[in-house]
């Protein structure tokens, strides 16, 4: 990897060298830390705490439309509302407490990737996730489908001690004098019909993880995201104890990372169009978000209350929930994460939505029935409850389709050369009162 010492002019030069590297990368500071999970528990707990970015009033029964509906977002552009999250990650003590290691929100990526550069926007109501919370080890055999890349280089970490060490699929090295950066890539393939799937399988990643094809089966390219935390473990004082997700994972494999979208598609989509592989990474560069852009996301959308009442920051006895602490080899259990006399999470009308067959993903528009009313959004505490959604409105796309016309096949004129093995920008991070703010620093994997 490129020394952080290396002139930005010499690194952005590198970007633009065979492969376009273009993207524009979201600074977000954050703006709720609770048990729950919209997208795995929708309306109930959450088995584990996550640390949210993006909209204000996020919460166990967020949907598109109620995000939309958000005084505001945590990240610069305010035309997004999307919710992006990540676990918690704690210390233990020797003596057994827990500490909660600071971050101050995340960096998240939109890269120009893929063999095909006629990216779909993420249409409305969609929603996935990277990683699984289970894994405890490196399963070199689960092979992205159609190459020889293991699905476990999704999340990566990187140790920020001054020596450039290479990046690890798991916690490798934790005394860390400038932070441990956690990494999640998210599929970029979508089979053009589901929104949402509880198993993932409406997605898929690309060949190479961060760049290639798609396979047959999920057709549909999307833009690549990517999203950088940066762990203050450097601000924890180590005492022979260790770090350990709020899932229990003592390991790192297990890192995951939640997507809601929640952006104006037009604004997506002719950001996509001008900047997705022409961009120079800073928001402020692309037209379409200028607006909506507020350097002062931060203070203008400062983080919430938590929505549950139980212990979840500073120093606590026990990690929230019914965790059991778990360091593999093997894979962790669905019942180290639950509580069996505890609050069942509940669940929405739907598990999955889909996409009217005949209609193969490029013509969306998602419109609320009519017959659903909405005040004004929940700003801190409990959420709003919200109407019974009818599935044959809510899923299927409207004739008119009104103001989301998902028709992008934009004209190729960019020429790509080969790929890049581990081509995301990593850059050299800083933390501030601004909430995660990476430098122009790219650097070259």
């Amino acid at each position: 990897m490129l020394s952080h010492a290396l002139p930005t002019s010499i690194l952005v030069g590198s970007l633009f060298t065979g492969l376009s590297q273009a993207y524009w990368r979201l600074s977000c500071s954050l703006s709720q830390t609770s048990r729950i999970d919209p997208i795995i528990n929708p309306g109930g707990l959450s088995g584990h705490v996550h640390k949210f970015a993006g909209a204000s009033n996020i919460n166990a029964q967020s949907t598109y439309e109620s995000l939309l509906q958000a005084p505001c977002s945590s990240c610069e552009i305010q035309d997004d509302k999307s919710a992006y999250w990540t676990p918690s990650l704690y210390y233990q003590h020797s003596n057994g407490s827990f500490e909660e290691v600071p971050d101050y929100g995340m960096a998240v990526y939109y890269l120009g990737r893929g063999d095909n550069q006629s990216l779909v926007p993420f249409p409305p109501g969609f929603r996935m996730v990277s990683g699984d919370k289970l894994s405890r080890s490196y399963h070199k055999d689960k092979l992205i489908p159609g190459s020889d890349r293991p699905v476990s280089d999704r999340v990566n970490f990187a140790c920020l001690d001054g020596t450039h060490n290479k990046e690890q699929p798991w916690m490798a090295k934790t005394d860390c004098k400038d932070g441990l950066r956690a990494q999640v890539h998210f599929q970029s393939c979508w089979n053009g019909r589901d929104l949402y799937k509880p198993d993932n399988s409406h997605v898929e990643y690309l060949s190479r993880v961060d760049n290639g094809g798609c396979p047959s089966s999920h057709p549909v390219p999307l833009i690549h995201l990517f999203y950088e935390v940066l762990y203050q473990v450097n601000d924890i004082k180590l005492d022979g104890g260790k770090f350990v997700f709020s899932h229990g994972d003592t390991t790192g494999y297990g890192l995951h990372g939640d997507f809601m979208n929640g952006w104006k598609t037009d604004v997506l989509t002719e950001g996509i169009k001008q900047c997705a592989f022409t961009g120079q990474g800073g928001v402020q560069y692309c037209p379409p978000f200028k607006p909506s852009l507020d350097s002062e996301f931060s203070k203008n959308c400062p983080h919430q209350p938590a929505l549950d009442k139980e212990p979840v920051h500073g120093m606590i006895d026990k990690l929230p929930g019914c965790i059991t602490i778990t360091s593999g080899p093997q894979d962790a259990k669905e019942s180290d994460m639950n509580c069996a006399n505890g609050r069942k999470p509940r669940s929405l009308d739907e598990e999955e939505q889909t996409v009217p067959e005949g209609d193969y993903g490029y013509g969306y528009g998602f419109d609320l029935p009519s017959t659903t009313t909405r005040g004004p959004p929940p700003s801190y505490g409990s959420p709003k409850p919200r109407s019974k959604r009818s599935k044959s409105l809510d899923d299927k796309v409207p004739e008119e389709d009104p103001g989301y016309g998902y028709n992008y096949y934009w004209p190729t004129t960019t020429t790509r050369g080969p790929a890049v093995v581990n081509g995301s920008p990593k850059p050299h991070h800083s933390r501030g009162k601004h909430g995660y703010k990476p430098s122009d620093n790219v650097l070259e994997a």
